[in-house]
């Protein structure tokens, strides 16, 4: 937990309904007890103080919409894979993951990129998916070209889920 944060957030001052604290019904489970309490991390001070300012309401507004530009700037961005920036990144990409250099991806390469990307959720399952997918000749690897039409899908769809992970361990879904 955050040392700082009862610190910060005693400091302040809290809007006055004029009743007691409101405490969710016995039918409604409060967030922590569904098992979806998000971490405190460095910027959970900051969205504590802002929702005592902002109220939930208008808190969760504005951090949906700073998600959605977000997830626009992700998707924008593996939308360049056609352009010669985006070729030269794919190549890179895929040179790194071929550790052997054989000109091909077999599943182990291709769960260990995924792995350094940061997408630790992907398991062996969905990393046979995405091979499976992917090996449009069927010969269990995928080649360059393979490569470049599956790799926009799978880094679009990840880093949308990485940047929501990252976000939930700074704190800002507290």
């Amino acid at each position: 937990t955050c040392n700082d944060c009862a610190e910060v957030v005693a400091t302040v001052p809290r809007k006055s309904t004029g009743s007691s604290k409101k405490r969710p019904s016995p039918s409604k489970k409060t967030r922590a007890q569904k098992g979806g309490a998000h971490k405190e991390g460095v910027f959970s001070p900051v969205v504590v103080a802002a929702r005592s300012v902002l109220g939930d309401k208008r808190l969760n507004k504005i951090r949906g919409d700073v998600i959605s530009m977000h997830s626009d700037i992700i998707k924008r961005f593996v939308a360049t894979a056609d352009s010669s920036f985006g070729q030269t990144v794919l190549v890179r990409l895929f040179s790194a993951a071929d550790r052997n250099g054989d000109g091909k991806l077999d599943e182990d390469e291709v769960a260990d990129a995924l792995r350094k990307l940061g997408f630790s959720w992907l398991k062996e399952k969905q990393v046979g998916g995405i091979v499976k997918r992917a090996d449009l000749d069927k010969n269990g690897y995928i080649d360059f070209e393979e490569f470049v039409r599956e790799a926009p899908k799978t880094l679009k769809t990840n880093l949308v889920k990485l940047a929501k992970k990252n976000g939930g361990e700074m704190g800002l879904l507290v």
